[in-house]
């Protein structure tokens, strides 16, 4: 199971790697596009579009850390006022309907991946190519519910990341 948790782990530091890159690309072109707009008085055609499809590969790309890690926005009302045992069974349960939900978007989001490269979809305003930017949905979806698997099959409350040392932080 560690060999899981270390693999898994690594994937998803990869993908935060590459969210990363793009958060600092469409920094780049938002920038870029109002220097262009307030300098030169004319923005470039592309960045708007561009911005949009960074922005949602850079989102879909983050979730798998965050679902692994535990690091999303999660409310802790009332799971804090539950024993221990009731926690960590409210836990599963919450990675079990995380879990369900992204298998049911993943395959929603593989349809529209295919339907992009059939119809050889490109962007309304300057054409950019569609597929590549919706590849990273289904994929996001299916290593989200792999780590929602990971999470009800081995409940670890430390947001840490699995691969650091105990006591370390």
């Amino acid at each position: 199971m560690q060999g899981i948790l270390r693999w898994s782990d690594r994937v998803a530091t990869l993908l935060a790697q590459i969210a990363a890159g793009l958060a600092v690309a469409m920094s780049g072109f938002v920038a870029l596009s109002a220097i262009m707009r307030y300098v030169l008085g004319s923005p470039f055609s592309f960045t708007e579009e561009l911005v949009g499809l960074i922005f949602t590969a850079m989102v879909f790309a983050g979730i798998p850390i965050a679902t692994l890690r535990r690091t999303h926005i999660s409310v802790t009302i009332i799971p804090d006022l539950l024993p221990e045992w009731a926690q960590r069974l409210l836990d599963r349960v919450a990675h079990a309907v995380i879990l369900l939900f992204c298998l049911w978007f993943g395959k929603l989001t593989w349809n529209y991946l295919q339907l992009t490269i059939a119809l050889n979809a490109r962007s309304s305003g300057v054409q950019l190519i569609l597929w590549p930017w919706t590849a990273v949905l289904p994929l996001s979806c299916l290593l989200s519910a792999m780590a929602a698997a990971i999470r009800i099959a081995v409940p670890n409350g430390s947001p840490q990341p699995v691969t650091a040392k105990p006591g370390a932080h």
